[in-house]
């Protein structure tokens, strides 16, 4: 039986295409409606993981320090700021680059003055290096020697550099001897400071006091977290730790191990506490921000350590103290302390001392100062708006920390009242010396003997008003002014005529108006 042949199928034709199957292009509202969709769905979604990504947090806290090295991993752009800072570079190894004295096999001699035998003839101190390591070392009459310490530590290298040796308590004793950056040379700093002279003897005596021991009682300014987990009576044992040696971003910002938890891996996070703070005023999360601190709580950052006129049982208090808002209730706010010391007339304590009307002279009461004037106690005047907290050393703005017209323009944004009538107000010719308002309301009355040459700071009391009256009572010496500071060849009797003829004799100052 024959097969049957296969029938192939048909091929099918093309589809004409009508009006119906044509695509038609979207509209202009179409395509609105379908972005508008689009995102909204989007939107939706976003705000649907941001709510259940987003962590809530607490005003109230307590944390760990992390170490500066970890805020440079999101904040690097103020983190190359410090890094270069005085405040990072403060306490530091001994190496090439951070000793700045000479200890090329170098002999230190009393000053003549401080020769009183002949036995005062000898170098009674050496400096040295072997290999990678620094040695000071002194002479001991009663061994008939010189004894030698290594150098562990150097503090310091702007003004004068401090070194140190650690002994078997673990005590970093501080050695007698300093190198100023003025003189480019060794000194004996203390001696300056309270007018004594130095001697073999005195060098030795000076490393048995209980203040010598540096990492029990200055380092709580020269490093970051101090923690004191041992110590001895006389100072001889120390068991002591620190996170940063230097200043590092937690002395200021307090302990930022939750700050960190907090925003890392997660944007929502960072989004949300960028707009809390910036639309709602609100605290950064988990540290502490200087401009959404109180008043007192901001300035006590500072005040820790350029506020030393305290009295001593207070130290302890000023060590444990750190930025932030506390939940145990550790201590975040020092003002209750910043004048706890009365100004008295003619101290002569080293470094606090006052002058003879009261006021603050020694360079220690820079901040003490500040806080007598007018403007910390009528205004919200803050450190960190003419010093630039990052680069210590630096400006906020150019011409800030010096008489200047953007320093006058600082003053001006809050004396509205004497915009436009400097020429008036001064008495003294625009733009020339005595026209600017640090000529007389910030005059050089601090004592300062930090890098071993007497030199005068400015005053932060920038609310003083030039007094010829208590120069004339106390001296020239005993109550400086700013009138005769730049006329010096004139008496306090000229510049009491020159101010009551000028201003009548008023002390008030000009009326706030912020």
């Amino acid at each position: 039986m024959a097969k049957r042949k296969r029938k192939t199928p048909p091929r099918p034709q093309p589809r004409k295409q009508t009006a119906r199957s044509k695509r038609q292009p979207l509209s202009e509202a179409q395509k609105k409606k379908i972005y508008w969709t689009t995102g909204g769905l989007a939107l939706l979604l976003l705000f649907i993981y941001a709510l259940t990504s987003y962590e809530s947090y607490a005003s109230l806290y307590d944390a760990t320090y992390v170490g500066s090295e970890r805020c440079g991993d999101c904040h690097t752009q103020v983190y190359a700021e410090w890094e270069e800072s005085p405040h990072a570079w403060m306490t530091r190894q001994p190496s090439e680059t951070s000793v700045v004295g000479n200890f090329d096999n170098f002999d230190w001699h009393l000053p003549d003055s401080a020769r009183l035998s002949p036995a005062d003839e000898r170098a009674i101190a050496k400096m040295m290096r072997e290999g990678k390591d620094y040695y000071m070392a002194l002479w001991h009459s009663g061994d008939k020697d010189y004894k030698r310490f290594k150098v562990d530590y150097v503090v310091g290298y702007q003004y004068r550099q401090t070194y140190l040796t650690r002994e078997t308590g673990g005590v970093l004793r501080r050695l007698p001897l300093q190198w100023s950056v003025d003189r480019r040379e060794f000194f004996p700093y203390w001696n300056l400071q309270e007018g004594s002279l130095p001697s073999a003897d005195d060098f030795h005596a000076q490393m048995q006091s209980q203040n010598s021991a540096w990492n029990l009682f200055c380092a709580r300014c020269h490093t970051t977290n101090l923690e004191i987990a041992g110590k001895d009576i006389a100072h001889t044992v120390a068991d002591v730790s620190w996170t940063d040696a230097g200043i590092g971003c937690e002395a200021c910002h307090g302990p930022g191990s939750q700050h960190t938890n907090y925003f890392e891996g997660n944007y929502i996070n960072r989004i949300a506490a960028f707009a809390n703070s910036k639309l709602r005023g609100e605290p950064v999360a988990y540290i502490a921000t200087a401009n959404k601190l109180s008043k007192g709580q901001d300035l006590s950052v500072c005040a820790r350590c350029h506020g030393a006129d305290i009295y001593m049982g207070t130290t302890d208090v000023y060590r444990i103290y750190e930025p932030g808002y506390s939940r145990i209730g550790k201590t975040n706010d020092l003002s209750d302390h910043f004048k706890q010391v009365p100004l008295q007339a003619g101290r002569k304590v080293p470094t606090v001392e006052c002058w003879d009307d009261g006021r603050p002279k020694g360079v220690g009461m820079l901040f003490r100062s500040f806080i007598e004037s007018a403007c910390y106690e009528k205004a919200e005047v803050r450190c960190y708006n003419c010093h630039n907290p990052h680069a210590n050393k630096s400006p906020r703005a150019t011409g800030l920390l010096e008489p200047s017209e953007i320093s006058n323009s600082y003053c001006l944004s809050c004396h509205t009242n004497l915009e436009g009538k400097i020429a008036e107000h001064t008495k003294h010719t625009p733009g020339k010396e005595g026209s600017f308002c640090y000529d007389c309301h910030m005059p050089r009355d601090i004592m300062n003997m930090v890098s071993g040459t007497l030199k005068y700071s400015r005053t932060h009391d920038m609310s003083s008003i030039p007094n010829p009256e208590n120069s004339i009572r106390f001296g020239v010496k005993g109550s400086p002014n700013a009138c005769n500071e730049c006329h010096s060849e004139q008496i306090p009797e000229w510049a009491k005529e020159k101010y009551e003829e000028w201003w009548g004799g008023s002390k008030e100052t000009a009326a706030f108006e912020p």
